[in-house]
């Protein structure tokens, strides 16, 4: 094992393209994938590795429209991936009440909303703007006693920090079994019991009648569902707070929702992404 060496793609590819590239190539048997803006890189096992990967990755790009290209070809040998990713992560400051730190950084870290992740495989670690922009909207919106959703949880992060606010209970899901385990791990290691978690799908999942929602997530699964948002919460003239949104995409979510009788409040942007906040009217 410890004289494996595999092969590094670095590749160019808008970010906004991103996950639907690792979806197209997902039959391909790779190592790990590090995302980073506009870059990619790619490890393959280099035993194991198709001799025209590089032709093969150039082929499925074009095939689905994606800009993409090669831009370094590297080979490495094995280490302890997960431990250096470990290494690398560093609590991540949100506000000046907000943190979220992985759990072997958590002495460096005295915010009165702490909040301890292991990520694991999910989404939501706090390095993504998106995830900073939904806490801090929450630091504004939660309010005691409340009800919220927290729609694609990830790892849980959203619904975490909801409950830390005094959110009375709170229903977390994801369509993703990692993410769900993931997301159950970290309410452990927070001490968080009002926290339901489901796996379960964004179109067919029974939402019932909450205060808030926040749904971070692609524009093609929010604008689908800002009727069944509006639904749930319609009787509380409630908040819904999204975001996963590229800026270039914040006009045409915002008029969606208005058409289905929300009432735009505020945008933030953070780099080329946008969170949303709108009530329900």
């Amino acid at each position: 094992m410890h004289n494996q060496t595999f092969l590094a793609l670095s590749c160019a590819i808008p970010e906004e393209e991103q996950d639907l590239f690792i979806g197209c190539i997902s039959d391909l048997n790779f190592s790990g994938i590090e995302q980073s803006n506009d870059t990619m890189t790619i490890l393959f096992d280099e035993q194991d590795c198709p001799q025209d990967i590089e032709e093969l990755l150039n082929f499925i790009a074009a095939n689905h429209s994606i800009s993409f290209s090669i831009i370094d070809r590297q080979i490495i040998k094995h280490q302890n991936w997960n431990k250096e990713w470990e290494e690398s992560l560093e609590p991540i400051i949100v506000s000046d009440r907000i943190a979220i730190t992985p759990e072997w950084k958590k002495g460096d870290v005295l915010h009165p909303l702490t909040i301890i992740i292991n990520p694991q495989m999910a989404f939501g670690t706090g390095y993504h703007p998106t995830t900073r922009m939904v806490c801090r909207e929450l630091q504004e919106r939660v309010q005691p006693g409340t009800s919220w959703i927290d729609a694609g949880c990830g790892s849980g992060v959203l619904a975490i920090l909801a409950a830390k606010l005094g959110a009375k209970s709170i229903y977390a899901f994801d369509n993703d079994e990692w993410s769900v385990q993931n997301a159950k791990d970290n309410c452990i290691l927070n001490s968080i019991t009002n926290i339901h978690i489901d796996q379960a799908d964004i179109f067919t999942v029974d939402l019932g009648k909450v205060d808030g929602i926040a749904a971070n997530m692609y524009r093609n699964l929010i604008i689908p569902n800002l009727s069944r948002f509006h639904d749930a919460l319609s009787e509380s003239k409630g908040i819904l707070i999204l975001s996963g949104i590229l800026s270039m995409d914040e006009a045409e979510i915002i008029l969606a929702a208005i058409s289905k009788r929300f009432k735009h409040i505020v945008t933030h942007q953070e780099g080329d992404w946008v969170s949303i906040t709108l009530i329900a009217i």
